[in-house]
Order: structure tokens, then C-alpha cells, then sequence
């Protein structure tokens, strides 16, 4: 069982050293489940007790215990060259590629719907539901899942912005958030420090704080109210982000039935504004027949 789950499932908080060396096994996977006890404190930077006491908490008999399970259940954390070459060097076709592509995507998507709390789940929705405003911040290959989430909140009738680099300013974007706003930050390894320090901003000034990233001793699960984990490992030079995507869909599709007239309401007349603006193309048998505009739509 992943460390995430071991402190989803009991609620289990850490002491400052021991997300040390909690975060540390995660980065050097390939590393700590060699080392003992001893040579994972000093590169961690804690005392050898602390990886025992980290052990005993997670509920394991002591650190060898601890290590047989990251043998089999932690995911790899190759670098991008590393990973690339794997793939390269075990494909032998293209449809070699499209199966194995596709399948680590189902056990990517299995194995974050094994490790999420429902619990956690629906109090990520109630947050986006009772916030006033909300800020979602994902950056590079996460700004994809980030993007569609703010898209698609205000799309149900919420004041939702994504936090751009480049567009505006970003502190200028978050000024004045307070205790009735939600930030929202996706990122996953290696984490953008941007994203990291939206967050901590956003704690500083009282607002609700959710990350969806890769465990809960993630950078950004420091400064969060709730996590979502989401695997996103693939053996390519690029992240998956396809489970992180199925999330985000699950989350808005909770939001849009907490309120189904609200949100009925809040669609129609997002509709009515997209046609009277001819935002989507018309259907073909429109341009088959040479029709201009559309048939009236009525609210």
C-alpha cells in the first residue's frame, strides 16, 4: 500500500522531520529502497529514529518491513531520459506503443481511484461550492487539467480564475483573496515552484486550500486543506495527465448535481449567449442547405 494511502486512510499527520524523510523515499525511490536505516536518515537530513518512528506510524513492525513495501507498491521515479530510453528500448511496433501507452493510463486511473478518499472528495466539492471565489493554479503540462477546471466552474455559475503567468500579473490576480476563496493547485513531480508559492499565498491570507498532485507529502500538500492524490506515472519523456483530467471531470459533474436547478439555469443562458454570439459552428445540414443563422432559442 503507497504512503499516500497509509495517510489518507488514518488520518495520519506528520512531524516536520518525518515529511522529510516521507518526501525523500519519494524523490529517490530507486535510491531509499536500498539504503538502511541509517544511511536514509543522513541522506534525508533526519536522525536514524525518526526514520524508525516514520516506519511505526505508517504501521509497520520497523524500516525493513517499510522498505519491502516500497519494493512493490511505490511508482518509479525515473528521470525523463531514463524513462524514455525504457520505452524505446521495449517497443517493438507502434501498436507496441499504443497498448502500453494506454495501458499504463487504466492502471494510472485505477490506481488513484484505490487511493482517493471519498471523504476527501466530497469536501473538495463542498469547498468549490460554498467559495466565493476560486483561483485554480496548474502550470506547463498541469495547466491543461487547471485550465478545464476553471473553465468549466465558471461555466456552472462560479467566479473561477486561472492563474497565468505572463497574463496580467500574477499577485495582482490573487490580491485581496480571503476566508470565503478557494485556491486550487495541480502539480505534480517535479513541481513548479510558482504553483507552490500560490498556495502558500493563499494560506497566508486565510483562504480554503486544495491540491491536486501526487501524494500528501507533496510540496503542496503542505499548505493544503485537503489532497487529492493522482498517479501520473508513464514511460515516456512526458507525465500522463489523463487521471488528474478524469478527476477534474468527476469533481465538476459532483459541483453540477449538488444544484440541479442552479445549474440548469446557469447553463441556459450560458447556451443562449453562445449562440446569439455563433461561438460553435453550425450544424451541417445548416451549411448543406445554406442557412445563416440559427433557429431561435428560447429560454
Amino acid at each position: 500500500m503507497p504512503i499516500n494511502t497509509l495517510l489518507a486512510d488514518n488520518r495520519i499527520q506528520l512531524t516536520e522531520a518525518q515529511e522529510r524523510a516521507a518526501q525523500y523515499i519519494m524523490d529517490h525511490y530507486e535510491e531509499s529502497i536500498f539504503l538502511t536505516a541509517s544511511k536514509l536518515a543522513q541522506k534525508a537530513g533526519v536522525s536514524e529514529a525518526t526514520v524508525v518512528r516514520l516506519s511505526q506510524v505508517l504501521g509497520f513492525d520497523g524500516y525493513p518491513k517499510l522498505q519491502q513495501m516500497l519494493r512493490t507498491k511505490l511508482q518509479d521515479r525515473l528521470t525523463t531520459v531514463t524513462r524514455l530510453e525504457q520505452t524505446v528500448k521495449n517497443i517493438r511496433t507502434d501498436g507496441d506503443i499504443l497498448t502500453k501507452i494506454m495501458q499504463e493510463d487504466i492502471r494510472n486511473l485505477s490506481e488513484t481511484l484505490r487511493d482517493i478518499s471519498l471523504d476527501t472528495f466530497h469536501q473538495a466539492v463542498t469547498d468549490m461550492k460554498n467559495a466565493r471565489r476560486i483561483f485554480v493554479v496548474g502550470l506547463r503540462g498541469a495547466h491543461a487539467p487547471a485550465l478545464v477546471l476553471a473553465l468549466y466552474l465558471r461555466f456552472l455559475g462560479k467566479q473561477a480564475s486561472p492563474v497565468i503567468p505572463g497574463y496580467g500579473d500574477v499577485w495582482n490576480t490573487l490580491h485581496g483573496m480571503c476566508a470565503d476563496d478557494l485556491t486550487i493547485g495541480i502539480s505534480f513531480p517535479r513541481y513548479t515552484k510558482l504553483t507552490i508559492d500560490v498556495l502558500e499565498y493563499a494560506k497566508e491570507n486565510g483562504t480554503r486550500v486544495g491540491a491536486i498532485t501526487d501524494s500528501l507529502v507533496s510540496p503542496l500538500a503542505r499548505n493544503a486543506d485537503w489532497v487529492l492524490p493522482v498517479h501520473s506515472r508513464l514511460d515516456s519523456f512526458i507525465e500522463s495527465f489523463t487521471a488528474a483530467m478524469s478527476l477534474v471531470n468527476a469533481l465538476l459533474t459532483e459541483l453540477s448535481v449538488q444544484n440541479p436547478e442552479e445549474t440548469m439555469k446557469a447553463l441556459k443562458e450560458r447556451e443562449f449567449l453562445w449562440q446569439k454570439k455563433e461561438i460553435y459552428v453550425l450544424p451541417y445540414a445548416d451549411y448543406k442547405n445554406g442557412r445563416k443563422k440559427r433557429k431561435p432559442f428560447h429560454r
